[in-house]
């Protein structure tokens, strides 16, 4: 087993592998050009397109994955399991786009993708990210995302030369390379985008150079070149991407190190136990108000159950959060020189850990009062989601740091919180919000004077409609009035963008709100209403 000390001294190349140095046999740069200019006119006409993202993102990562497969099958090198399985959860998130509408899950999923996409790309789809230190998942991420950004230009010619060694095919290229044609076409592309931007403005500059451009070419040069230019990003970052993950930078990454800082065990116990301190103190004053409840929190001078409830959940979950990559500092830093002074640090920084379960405790205590007085949010749902993989978090730190195998703990924080993502889709926020805040009312709740917030509901997403539709009856007679109002405006008629957009939450929603539409019609043949204002958080407690 690798200590955390010889570790540090491994080079960032020495990871496990389960492949060959990449010496492909086939060309694989005009392959990978080509997918990517494919999937990037793709990508103009499935994705640009008002509206949020569903089917078009899915059908375009179906292709794109297919593609991607049909590359890596064409080199010799062996693609590790793990790579096909970050891939494969990768395409899950884009698929998920179809069955949920939540805006905020859509942005989580698609931030999952990438980062799977990124870890299945960071060396080359040969080197087991499982078993790599956080420097090098550092590293390896900072190398996609430069090769992603430098397009087709990474693909210089020594990744030509990679992908083909000395083969005859190599020799024929470059001889084609020189002919006329071949010049013709590049210079021709080389002015596409400054010939598209010089037309378009002196089109605008000049109507009677307009008509004649347009009457000449009949066309309008102004949306085709935003078509390019779409298509161009999309290919371009496309095509970096492929670079990163068909052609292997070993001899580069390899002499890539974190400068070592060395510190004695001791000192570095030293400072843990300042803060191990600072944490206890902290502590000691919680213990009081988690065990005391509302009851203390009431007499508290100065301090009302409002102010309580929402103050310290976003400071508490980024002190435990910033404490982690504080420990992992520490624990590549110290240099024990005896078994002893190692166990030392290690039981310094379980206390630490043991008293950021005790802050998360706080924080998710405040965050279910908070909850439990003015009702759930989306934001207030993130926010415990956000407590629960910080507790993985130390959890898994606590697993593999302290046991001595920091090389696993990059690797699996990050799965946590892809896990976490995953969690928040089949949790389905948005319909769980209507469906606790509903029987809320219902229940006649009335503790902080909070009340049945009908406007909030109805500006959920599509996930919320059917919740909304099953208590419709059970709501009081204003609140149908409003609710049945709010749903045909917003679930009527076509979802914007068509097709292309379409996904299976909003197609229910308006075929729910299309068969309800007498019942809709008539409950929302009501008196004008005043615009609703959310009930202040009176600072009332828990009952």
């Amino acid at each position: 087993m690798t200590s955390a000390l010889d570790a540090v001294d491994m080079p960032l190349g020495s990871l496990k592998s389960d492949a060959m140095p990449l010496t492909e046999h086939l060309p694989l740069r005009r392959p990978a050009l080509l997918g990517a200019v494919a999937l990037g006119v793709l990508a103009d006409l499935l994705i640009r397109v008002s509206g949020r993202p569903g089917l078009n993102v899915a059908l375009w990562a179906t292709v794109g994955v297919l593609v991607t497969a049909a590359l890596l099958r064409r080199r010799s090198a062996r693609v590790t399991a793990e790579a096909w399985w970050l891939v494969a959860g990768a395409l899950t998130f884009a698929c998920a786009l179809v069955f949920r509408d939540a805006e905020a899950l859509a942005v989580f999923g698609l931030f999952s993708a990438v980062l799977l996409l990124m870890l299945a790309a960071g060396r080359a789809a040969t080197v087991r990210v499982v078993d790599a230190q956080v420097s090098d998942v550092a590293f390896a991420l900072v190398r996609v995302a430069l090769l992603a950004l430098a397009g087709p230009i990474g693909w210089g010619r020594g990744a030509a030369e990679t992908a083909d060694p000395g083969g005859a095919h190599s020799r024929a290229t470059r001889g084609y390379a020189h002919t006329a044609l071949r010049t013709a076409f590049r210079g021709a592309l080389l002015a596409v985008p400054a010939l598209f931007m010089f037309s378009a403005l002196l089109m605008n500059a000049d109507p009677m150079f307009e008509r004649v451009i347009q009457r000449v070419f009949l066309v309008d040069l102004e949306p085709l070149a935003e078509h390019v230019a779409f298509a161009a990003v999309i290919a371009w970052i496309t095509a970096g991407y492929a670079r990163a993950l068909l052609v292997s930078d070993a001899s580069t990454m390899s002499r890539l190190r974190v400068p070592r800082i060395a510190l004695a065990s001791a000192e570095v116990s030293v400072a843990l136990w300042i803060l191990n301190g600072l944490f206890l103190a902290f502590m000691v004053v919680q213990l009081q108000y988690l065990f005391g409840g509302t009851n203390l929190i009431e007499v508290t001078p100065g301090l009302s159950y409002a102010e309580y409830a929402k103050r310290g959940c976003f400071e508490l979950g980024v002190c435990a959060a910033l404490v982690v990559p504080l420990l992992l500092v520490a624990d590549w830093a110290a240099t024990p020189h005896t078994r002893r002074s190692t166990v030392v640090l290690r039981a310094t920084m379980l206390v630490l850990v043991v008293l950021l379960f005790g802050v998360i405790a706080s924080a998710a205590f405040r965050m279910r009062m908070y909850q439990h007085a003015y009702g759930l949010t989306e934001s207030r749902l993130c926010g415990s989601a956000a407590i629960a993989w910080l507790t993985a978090l130390l959890g898994w730190f606590t697993f593999t740091v302290l046991r001595g195998q920091r090389e696993r703990f990059a690797f699996g924080g990050a799965l946590a919180a892809v896990a976490t993502v995953a969690a928040l889709h089949l949790l389905n926020p948005h319909a769980l919000i209507a469906r606790v805040n509903i029987a809320r009312a219902l229940a006649g709740d009335s503790y902080s004077g909070a009340t049945y917030d009908g406007a909030y509901l109805t500006s959920l997403s599509a996930d919320a409609v059917p919740i909304l539709l099953v208590q419709f009856d059970q709501l009081p007679p204003a609140e149908r009035c409003r609710v049945a109002r709010r749903l045909v405006k917003r679930w009527s008629g076509d979802r914007p963008g068509g097709w292309r957009t379409w996904n299976v939450s909003d197609a229910r929603a308006r075929r729910m709100v299309a068969n309800a539409s007498d019942i809709l019609a008539r409950a929302s043949a009501c008196p004008e209403l005043t615009p609703i204002n959310p009930a202040p958080e009176t600072g009332a407690p828990v009952r």
